[in-house]
């Protein structure tokens, strides 16, 4: 998975492009209110932290963009062995990262979906 981040003025902005539908399933976090994104990285993030993501999703050859929040940090290298990274809540405000994700999900046709990073 590529992607790159630089900062903008106070908030930062994130770039990702996701290559397959497996590893999007494993990045996407449904179970939050207005659902999310974890984004395996080494970069340091704080909890509660703005940022602009735009998010590129290969399989589905679309691109969706939209404020939201870090609320899940797993260390780089976290004892249960997970990706290290940081989820991001979307926006109240911002449905568009999650109906670009979840019209994704619903175009694949595989039925078995990989360990999540998360939970």
């Amino acid at each position: 998975m590529l992607h790159t981040t630089a900062n903008v003025s106070s908030t930062a902005l994130v770039k990702i492009a996701i290559p397959s539908v497996d590893i999007l399933s494993a990045c996407y976090m449904p179970f939050l209110k207005h659902k999310g994104l974890f984004v395996p990285s080494t970069q340091q993030r704080e909890l509660g932290e703005q940022v602009f993501l735009v998010l590129r999703l290969e399989p589905a050859q679309v691109f969706a963009a939209g404020a939201a929040q870090v609320c899940w940090i797993t260390p780089p290298q976290s004892s249960d062995g997970r990706v290290g990274g940081f989820g991001l809540h979307f926006d109240a405000d911002n449905s568009e990262l999650a109906e670009a994700i979840e019209a994704c999900l619903v175009l694949s046709n595989s039925t078995i979906r990989p360990r999540t990073h998360t939970l």
